[in-house]
């Protein structure tokens, strides 16, 4: 169980700031307001993206780590939360569920960063 709290608390340090600098540089229209609602929502799909790898592939074994623990995996949310951090955002940023995908997208590739960093790696 400390494993899953380790990779919740990680999200949130990982991804709330990220969140909430998008929000700040590429928002047309900066409210203090607006900023804590979308804080506050966003900890939902964090908390989900950042505890779902284990949820799909249970950590019943060392060797559980397959298609959602991989490289491949990481690579994509990587590259998909690129894509809406700097080409959906600044585009969109009146629409609140786009930050919501993006909490999701960077909850999930913390995950993915922590467990590439422990000794069995991604596959």
């Amino acid at each position: 169980m400390s494993n899953r709290l380790t990779h919740v608390a990680v999200g949130f340090i990982f991804s709330v700031p990220l969140v909430g600098i998008s929000y700040y540089f590429f928002s047309n229209d900066f409210q203090y307001l607006r900023l804590v609602l979308i804080l506050s929502i966003s900890t939902l799909p964090i908390f989900i993206g950042s505890i779902l790898p284990d949820i799909i592939e249970r950590p019943t074994n060392p060797g559980h780590r397959k298609f959602f623990h991989s490289w491949f995996m990481l690579s994509v949310f990587f590259i998909a939360s690129f894509v809406i951090a700097f080409v959906v955002i600044p585009r969109y940023d009146n629409l609140l569920y786009v930050y919501l995908i993006f909490g999701f997208l960077l909850g999930y590739f913390s995950h993915l960063l922590l467990d590439a960093t422990t000794k069995s790696s991604l596959q």
